[in-house]
């Protein structure tokens, strides 16, 4: 990835001249609540200047669900009230999601110039929310899965997804359709539980492959949230009142 001063991009999306795309670092935080509208309105303008374009941004507002929406033209000012995913095809329109610890996916289909942002935290990732993804890319907009291009920025990697033993084996019931014993480990026994250890970056990525995305169309962030607290939001390292990243992706007009 591409370290900026206070965001990373991904080298390959930066190829494509037409895109604008970017994950937040510290000091931009998006946690209402923590942070007023109008700091949050202030950093949104920062973002349109990067890229010194005007952005239109739509944010749903995400509660762990495998939703995902098409925003058109007729569903611009909606609210996307419990989704976790937007796909696009509308230059000018940048897609967010916020992050902290979780996955954004941006999802990109240069021939028929579609874009997504998928927020898949561990809920999302148990329920194939980038499975509904690529399904409404291929319904909605006829897209070929084999030209889907998919980035998962900087998240919890398995080094700190410290998970019980229920979780585990739920991951387990889920994804008989792949080699998921690949992806857990065995970790230490605290307070007589046994813990593991789950990559669930590389679930999402299975689940792409199966869903017939080329595995060179599918690039995966090495920054773990957790080890990189210092310049990354987390939830798990900083607790409740940790402040939230978001993932930005545009087609230019």
């Amino acid at each position: 990835m591409i370290i900026n001063k206070n965001y990373v991009q991904f080298e390959k999306l930066n190829e494509y001249s037409n895109i604008c795309h970017l994950f937040t670092l510290k000091p931009f935080n998006f946690r209402k609540g923590l942070v007023t509208d109008d700091k949050i309105k202030q950093q949104y303008d920062e973002i349109s200047n990067i890229f010194n374009v005007s952005m239109k941004f739509i944010k749903p507002i995400q509660t762990h669900t495998n939703i995902v929406k098409c925003v058109t033209e007729n569903s611009l000012n909606d609210t996307f009230e419990d989704v976790d995913g937007l796909i696009t095809n509308i230059p000018g329109i940048a897609l967010v999601t916020s992050l902290a610890d979780c996955q954004g996916l941006l999802l990109y289909d240069k021939n028929k110039q579609v874009i997504g942002n998928i927020h898949s935290g561990w809920k999302g990732t148990l329920n194939r929310i980038v499975e509904n993804a690529v399904k409404l890319m291929i319904l909605n907009y006829d897209c070929n899965p084999k030209d889907i291009e998919a980035y998962i920025c900087p998240s919890i990697l398995k080094c700190c997804f410290e998970v019980d033993e229920d979780l585990k084996e739920e991951f387990e019931n889920k994804f008989t359709d792949i080699n998921i014993n690949e992806y857990i480990s065995k970790g230490d026994i605290k307070d007589n539980k046994q813990k593991y250890f789950i990559d669930t970056t590389l679930i999402n990525r299975d689940v792409l492959l199966n869903m017939g995305l080329e595995k060179n169309n599918i690039t995966i962030s090495d920054m773990c949230t957790k080890c990189h607290s210092d310049i990354i939001h987390s939830h798990r390292k900083e607790g409740v009142n940790s402040g939230r990243n978001i993932s930005v992706i545009m087609l230019k007009k």
